[in-house]
Order: C-alpha cells, then structure tokens, then sequence
C-alpha cells in the first residue's frame, strides 16, 4: 500500500494523473485544481489501494479525526467525482461500498518511490529531485509575484460569482457568527473587483456547482469551510466555473482567533487573485481593530441578521455599543449601530424622532472617525429623511448609498420602498431587483420584489417572488403577509388569504374573530357592511395598513381616507407605498386624496423630479 509520502510525489489513477505538488490533477490537456480537502479525501482513498475506506478513516484522514456529519463527506466524494469527470453511472473512479464506505477502482500507479537513506549518506536521486522542485516552485513563486502585481482582468468568462454558504465544521452553532462573519467580509472585499457580479446566497443547495450557476444566473460559484480547533482558525475555498465545473482557484488560510481580521484579509486577498490578480483594492475601512471589539461587532452582525427573532435586535444594539466601548475608532460598528436605532421604529414601534436623532448621531460619530464609511452611511441618512417626509434628500442620501464602494442590498432595498412611497412604482422595481441581485436569498429582498410587483399589477411575477420569500421566511411579517392576502384575494383564493389573515392575527395577539366577516364582505359587497361592524369593534388593534385597506376594498372610502391623514403625523402610520396599489384605486379619487398628497410633500416632489402621476402611479423623466 502507498503511503502518504510516496503519494505526494504524484500518481496516476486511470487517464489521470495527480500532482500534489502543483494541486492538479491532469488528463491530456485537461486540468483541474481540487480544493486541499478533496486531495486529502483522494489520499485516504489511494492509501489503501482498492480495498474499503470506511467512513471512519475518512475522518481521520481527511478531518483530522474531528466528529463530521455524512452531508461534507458526501459532497467531498461527489466534489471528487466531479473532478475526475467519474459522474455517471456505473462509477469509474470512486465506488459506493453500501454501508461500509468507499474504494478507489483505478489501481494506484506511483510516478517515484522515496529511497530510505541514512543521515551519513549522499542524498540519492529522490532528495536531488525534491531540491530541483523546490528550486523551480521558488523561481515559479518569484515569477508568480512579478506577475500578479500588476492588475489583471477577470478570468475570461466570468462576470459574476455566487457565494455559497461557508460551511462551518466545529460542529458548535455558537459559532456560527463566525463563520458568517467570514463570509459577509469576502462578500464586501469581492464586490470591490469592477464589473463583478456578487451574488450572496444564504441557501444550502443540494446541486452540483454548474446547476446552482444556472438557476442563480451566474459565471461562478465559490463554497468553502471554516474549522476551529481551540483558538485555531483554518478557512478553505473553491472557486469553479459554472458552466463546467472548472475549479478557476482554491486553497485555505490559517490564522489564530485574535487575528482575524487579519485572516479575512488574507482569504479575501486569495480569492480575488485567483480571480484577477494580486492588487491592493480599498476597503471599507483601512483600520484594523481590537480583536475583541471585532468579535462583539460579529456577534452583533450575526444578531442584526436575525432581528425578526426575539431579542436580537436588542442584543445586536448592545453589542455593537460595547464593540465601540471596546474600540472607539471602528468606523463599521457606529455604521451598524445608526442602522439598528433607525429600525426601532420600524420593529419596536420606538418614537421616530428619538430613534432618528440617535441614528444621525451614532452615524456622524462613526464618519468623524471612519471617513471610509461616508458613503454607506447614505442609508442611514435616507431612513431618516424619509420618516421625516424629506423625499428629495432621501433620495440623494440612497443614491450616495448604493454608489458606495462596498454596498449592500438593505440600500438598495431601501431605496425602492422610498420610490414607491411616491409613486415611482417602475422604478421602485429597478431597484428591488438590484437588491435580490447583489442578496438572492435575502427573505426581505425578495418579499420587496413581490410587493412591487402586487402593487405594479403584475400577479404572475408577484406570486413566484412571494413563494421564494415564503420559502426563506418571510411570512409572519406584516409588510409581507398583507400584500400577499391582497394578492390571493384579487385572484379569488379566499381560503389562503384568510388563513394569512388569522395566522397573522394570532402572532400578533389578536382576535382574529373580524377576519371572517370581513373576507366574506371582500368576496360578496352584499355583505360588507358586516365586515365594517367588524373592523369598527377592532380597530384599536389592528394595523392601519390593514384598516385602510379593508376599508376601501368595503366601500368605506371616507373611513380610509381619515386614516390615511394620520399620515401627516410624523414618522409613517403605515407604509406609504400602500396608496398606489390598485385595490385603493377608490381612495385615490377620493377629493382629499391628491390634498393629502401635497400636504406630504409628495406633489412638490413630483414637480422638482419631473413627475407626472396618472391616477395609479408617477412617472417620472428628469435626471
């Protein structure tokens, strides 16, 4: 049987042969670069030559004996098949020994033998043939940097990439966070290559690389692994091209805990060389900071991504505060922390006028430290303005925000609910399908597509944007299930819109008991003065989304047009894109209607933008 040594000077198995050395493996003019896990995987197999590789020994080879789960051995072996193109069936390479493990079918054919020599003899042959290797991987490593300082374009072919889920092997979800954190710095540090398309996926697909590519429309796809033994950091990536599942690059990147920023860095670095060469693109701050102040601000991140659960946009707040306690010149905490306090209101119904001032202060704290953070901040500055009914500015502010050097798809998504809060429902969808773009699996971005599109009319597009959302978890938020019971309602699926309904009601404490006479009003006019009984003896409760909108639909025009002034209160009574769906088509031909408008300053924006608005929505043409 080979060892480990013998098999790292190189082998063949079938028409390939492997080149540890150079990370290849080759067949004619064919060449793959496998990931450092698949060697290790194809090691433990060639080791034993045919005979059965438990899963077991797997572990111990390939995962250092650490406790794995079937899924990353399963996907190593079909990563591996993959490469040696050993995909159909009958299997060529690799076979399936069922419930026992796996064996390598090709014999293993060394290419030399290590001679064992003692310390007072001439180094042989194979020594001399390692110090020329060695000599000639040197003078390659010296070219390779004389080469790569200069810019080079994208590999020819690839444009855009998807960034699949980093799988995280410490088998611990309280470090989860890192992982993540891993991730969202790769994601910000590659969408800073010009003309590449990031695509930041959150989905776990079970395809192979060149049908993820397909169904998410892109040139690439990167997956990788993060291990952490104690305060010991290993990163492993795999870049491959989708239309044939070439790997363009892979390697791995070690480090320690309190260094990585640093680690991130490095990663960041080895990914975009492998995909244009080495270069020194800026970042969204040139500052390293204190390691624990690093770690808070993760594990904030972490939390702010899952603000819809319990507390955590309560524990994210606080964490980033101490990240900053921690370290007062981190400019990206203060960025994060604006974010959280400008969405209090929103999640908290917090006064908007404290959470605003807290928002604008945190964030011109941040950029007083940080100038690398200038731009970005532009959404926290258009949140603001927007609640304040300051449409012009917040527009400029989310138009500097999505031009930012590093940009992410809360912007953009931002951005598109303030265009539809005034009527720009065309371009309210430009910019929410920017925002799935740049964030595919983002729940929020795609729920946003799907409104706009309920409010655009366009039901064939709006149901296959709801059901991705629903399928990432979306529902049980109010700005989704409401425009998506509107959607069910208008064509005629009264049973899942009543069901949205009650289930809705019941999250949130509510009687759901007005729900059925209401739907029923919705479904027969007959019966709609029931259904206004019913709204009458809820109305404390309920949302004024939903009172505005059912009062309408009913026929109670009046009733909805004096909820809909509580929207010259301050902040938002309820989201304002609501006015321009077509089911209120009656509350816009209401006399008070175009009045109202005007007293939100919403007509003097259409003038100053060039508007025209055509009774559902504006459409505007100047610059």
């Amino acid at each position: 049987m080979p060892s480990r040594e013998e098999l790292l000077e190189g082998f063949t198995i079938g028409d390939w042969e492997i080149h540890p050395g150079q990370g290849v493996f080759r067949r004619g003019d064919d060449e793959v670069r496998p990931e450092p896990l698949i060697f290790k995987v194809l090691y433990s197999l060639a080791m034993r030559d045919g005979e059965c590789v438990t899963r077991d020994d797997l572990i111990e080879d390939a995962w250092d004996g650490r406790p794995t789960a079937d899924d990353p051995i399963n996907r190593s072996i079909a990563q591996l098949r993959g490469h040696l193109d050993d995909k159909a069936r009958p299997h060529q390479y690799v076979e399936t020994l069922h419930r026992r493990g796996y064996r390598l079918m090709q014999p293993v054919q060394l290419h030399a033998r290590s001679s064992t020599v003692d310390d007072d003899v001439t180094p042989g042959p194979g020594i001399r043939r390692w110090k020329i290797v060695a000599g000639i991987m040197a003078a390659g490593l010296l070219l390779s940097i004389v080469l790569t300082m200069v810019e080079r374009p994208l590999q020819a072919g690839i444009r855009s990439i998807a960034v699949l889920p980093i799988e995280n092997l410490s088998g611990d979800p309280a470090k989860q966070y890192i992982v993540d954190g891993i991730k969202n710095v790769l994601v910000r540090r590659l969408s800073e290559i010009p003309e590449l398309l990031i695509k930041n996926t959150q989905v776990r697909y079970e395809l192979e690389p060149s049908e993820i590519a397909a169904r998410l429309a892109v040139d690439s796809v990167l997956t990788g692994a993060v291990q952490l033994q104690g305060s010991k950091l290993k990163v492993t990536y795999l870049v491959l091209r989708g239309d044939d599942n070439a790997t363009v690059g892979s390697g791995e990147v070690n480090g320690d805990l309190d260094g990585i920023f640093a680690l991130q860095e490095r990663l960041a670095n080895a990914v975009r060389d492998d995909l244009v060469g080495k270069g020194a693109p800026k970042l969204i701050t040139l500052y390293t900071p204190d390691s624990k102040a690093y770690d808070s601000y993760m594990r904030g991140i972490y939390a702010f991504e899952h603000r819809g659960v319990g507390d955590n946009l309560e524990q994210a707040i606080a964490l980033f505060e101490e990240s900053i306690g921690l370290d007062e010149y981190y400019g990206p905490a203060y960025l994060s922390l604006a974010t959280a306090y400008a969405l209090l209101s929103y999640y908290r119904d917090a006064p908007v006028d404290e959470t605003s001032r807290l928002a604008i202060r945190t964030v011109e704290k941040g950029v007083a430290v940080d100038s690398n953070i200038e731009d970005a901040a532009g959404a926290v500055y258009g949140s603001v303005f927007h609640k304040q009914k300051m449409w012009s500015e917040s527009e400029a502010a989310y138009q500097r925000a999505i031009s930012a050097n590093v940009v992410d798809s809360n912007a953009f998504n931002w951005y598109s609910r303030l265009l539809a809060s005034v009527g720009r429902l065309d371009d309210a969808l430009t910019q929410s399908l920017a925002a799935v773009a740049i964030d595919p699996d983002n729940a929020v971005n795609n729920s946003r597509v799907a409104i706009v599109y309920t409010w655009l009319g366009n039901s064939e597009e709006a149901s296959k944007y709801f059901r991705r959302a629903i399928s990432l978890g979306a529902s049980g938020i109010t700005t989704h299930d409401l425009p998506y019971a509107l959607l069910l309602l208008r064509d005629g699926r009264y049973e899942e819109a009543t069901k949205i309904a009650v289930d809705a009601s019941t999250t949130e404490s509510i009687d759901p008991q007005w729900v059925a006479p209401v739907f029923e009003g919705f479904r027969d006019p007959s019966k709609a003065e029931a259904g206004l009984r019913a709204l009458d003896d809820a109305e404390d409760v309920l949302a004024n989304e939903v009172l505005v909108t059912a009062r309408t639909v009913l026929g109670d025009v009046d009733g909805a047009m004096a909820i809909a002034a509580e929207l010259e209160k301050p902040g938002e009574s309820f989201q304002m894109d609501l006015l321009f769906t077509p089911e209120l088509q009656p509350l816009r031909e209401h006399p008070g209607f175009m009045p109202l408008l005007e007293s939100l300053g919403v007509v003097d924006y259409w003038q100053q933008a060039g508007c025209t608005f055509d009774g559902h929505k504006a459409v505007c043409t100047a610059d």
